[in-house]
């Protein structure tokens, strides 16, 4: 049996799959479940993130045929053919590839002037709409404005911000949001579940955040991992699988920051491109460090920050090194760098980090404020009470100093006052 992506073995097929969606999945299953069916839809959002999969579940939902309660069955005629990509009721058109307005009209002609042959509705998916001519829009405009009942438009587009006005008057928008490193890891480990794989969490959090929001994205990041580790796939076998600097090299530098060891980050930036890791691959790693120990050291849990319990240990053990605003102060540095490097402005990422490192390592650490006005505050009493202090022991010196005269005194009187007497 051929070996199927798991991007394609693990597309949702139904709302209740989709991750991140449930706003827009609600939604619709509301309008079916109503009757309030618009006839013309816009899904937006950046890559990967469930657009074209919801079209389908979309055209499924309207057109299934199931006795259940369930919608999409799965089970009936048109689930089937839908899934499969046989149905003559639903037409995936994609624009990027037939932008013109020939291709519009044929498209029209051949989906809006016929009924649906096995099914309620005709839906027709335009991908990557956006790309349309101006002409081809004006062609679909007509059509879209006064279309026939069977006929169900689901546009969907990376690029909302050069749909037409006129285009988004007639349509129901979504926006589909990025979906985070967190929902990522839940899918991947559900999968690897089923899989029968064995994955350890920190390393499915490494794919999530290199997926950057997309579960296509990841989906297709995990089977290269896959086939670098087999059934057991730890972080480490993630990082040389990807590329990835391996996060001993952070805590290296961290602990030469921390000892103002200017050197000792330079011998650290150069171990990570020895073994053939981009300058700003190595920056983008480190500031998810710095996230990762700033969240620690605010006391954050092993599950929330997506790391293992060792790990957390590890950046707990860092914490007495920085106060919260020396590791923001690095970060923005470090983010500042990594900004420079993206910019291919003729410079050389590696001497401009060993600059900054260097900036870092000779930095004195950030003074708090509260801390510091209060000690300020606490010196001047004593500056203050330290002259009365003085005074007082003059004053309380010069008090003894006369009562021993006066008791002097008063003995003196005493011995001459009984001489006298004797002598009486």
């Amino acid at each position: 049996m051929p070996y199927i992506a798991m991007a394609r073995k693990w597309r949702p097929r139904s709302f209740s799959e989709m991750v991140g969606q449930e706003h827009i999945a609600q939604t619709l299953k509301n309008a079916i479940a109503t009757g309030n069916i618009h006839h013309a839809f816009l899904f937006t959002g950046t890559r990967g993130v469930g657009k074209t999969t919801s079209a389908r579940i979309l055209a499924a939902m309207l057109n299934c045929t199931g006795d259940g309660e369930q919608k999409p069955c799965g089970e009936c005629e048109c689930c089937r053919a839908i899934t499969t990509g046989s149905s003559l009721d639903v037409s995936e058109f994609d624009a990027a590839s037939n932008s013109g307005v020939e291709e519009m009209r044929e498209l029209l002609e051949k989906t809006a002037e016929y009924p649906p042959m096995n099914s309620k509705y005709r839906a027709l998916i335009i991908d990557e709409v956006h790309s349309l001519s101006s002409k081809a829009w004006s062609s679909m405009l007509k059509t879209l404005e006064e279309p026939p009942s069977y006929l169900i438009f689901i546009l969907a587009t990376t690029e909302a911000n050069k749909i037409p006005a006129t285009i988004l008057s007639r349509v129901l928008r979504f926006d589909f949001k990025r979906l985070s490193p967190m929902q990522i890891s839940k899918r991947l480990a559900f999968i690897c579940e089923k899989e029968g794989i064995n994955a350890d969490p920190e390393a499915l959090s490494i794919i999530s955040e290199k997926a950057d929001g997309s579960m296509r994205d990841a989906l297709t990041i995990f089977d290269e991992v896959f086939a670098y580790c087999g059934k057991s796939i730890t972080a480490e076998s993630v990082q040389n699988a990807l590329g990835i600097p391996s996060t001993s090299l952070y805590f290296e530098l961290i602990n030469a920051f921390a000892a103002h060891d200017a050197k000792g980050s330079f011998a650290v930036l150069e171990n990570a491109v020895s073994t053939g890791v981009e300058v700003q691959v190595f920056l983008d790693g480190f500031i998810r460090f710095l996230r990762n120990f700033l969240y620690a050291k605010i006391g954050l849990s092993a599950g929330q920050l997506e790391l293992s319990e060792s790990s957390l240990d590890s950046l707990k053990s860092l914490a007495p090194t920085f106060d919260q605003g020396d590791i923001l102060r690095i970060a923005k540095i470090i983010m500042e760098l990594n900004e420079k490097c993206s910019s291919r402005r003729g410079l050389n990422p590696r001497l401009l980090a060993e600059a900054e490192f260097a900036k870092i390592a000779w930095l004195d650490r950030v003074a708090n404020i509260k801390e510091a006005l209060e000690k300020i505050e606490n010196m001047e009493k004593v500056e203050m009470v330290a002259p009365l202090k003085e005074e007082n022991q003059k004053k309380i010196g010069t008090k003894a100093a006369a009562s021993n005269f006066a008791a002097g005194s008063s003995a003196t009187s005493s011995s001459a006052a009984g001489n006298f007497h004797v002598n009486i």
